[in-house]
């Protein structure tokens, strides 16, 4: 499936298909481990705003995959946002595919390209967040390279919900 598929810059006119992948990816991936009303507090008009927010911003960088013209996955990538980071670490801060549309490489081509881009503006390493009892997405990251990374801390964040990990990759 990934030979159709085109990866593009995202502009704000994309915020709503990626907001709708992004809720129907979380309501499938942790629908195991997090809250029921968290889930349902994932509307698509709320993440639109605030996917129509970061895109207008210059320091995420979002790419999505298109399939037909239409969004099938996305990757975003900035500066890592982390306490203990420095200039030289980046970050993937949100890689999704819809549903129906994975299990065909899309995540691994988003994967190497968002990791592509990391080491092409000049971080020498990146980290991704992961939450702890997603073991789908922790094998993932495994499999591409990216190991745990013991120095992180736990991650409190009011928008994650559950416990994450911190992984890494050298660029």
């Amino acid at each position: 499936m990934t030979g159709g598929v085109t990866l593009r810059r995202a502009t704000p006119d994309d915020a709503e298909g990626i907001a709708a992948i992004s809720v129907r990816a979380w309501a499938h991936a942790y629908e195991e481990f997090l809250d029921p009303r968290v889930l349902a507090a994932r509307t698509v008009d709320s993440e639109t705003e605030r996917w129509r927010g970061l895109l207008a911003g210059s320091e995420t960088q979002t790419w999505v995959a298109e399939l037909d013209s239409r969004i099938v996955g996305y990757a975003a990538t900035g500066p890592s946002a982390d306490r203990d980071a420095n200039a030289a670490v980046g970050e993937v801060r949100a890689l999704y595919v819809d549903p129906p549309a994975q299990g065909a490489g899309l995540g691994s081509r988003l994967l190497r390209d968002a990791a592509a881009r990391l080491g092409g503006a000049g971080f020498t390493s990146s980290t991704v967040w992961v939450f702890e009892q997603n073991g789908l997405g922790r094998a993932f990251y495994e499999r591409h390279g990216w190991t745990n990374d013991p120095t992180g801390h736990e991650y409190v964040d009011p928008d994650w919900h559950a416990p994450a990990v911190r992984y890494r990759l050298e660029l």
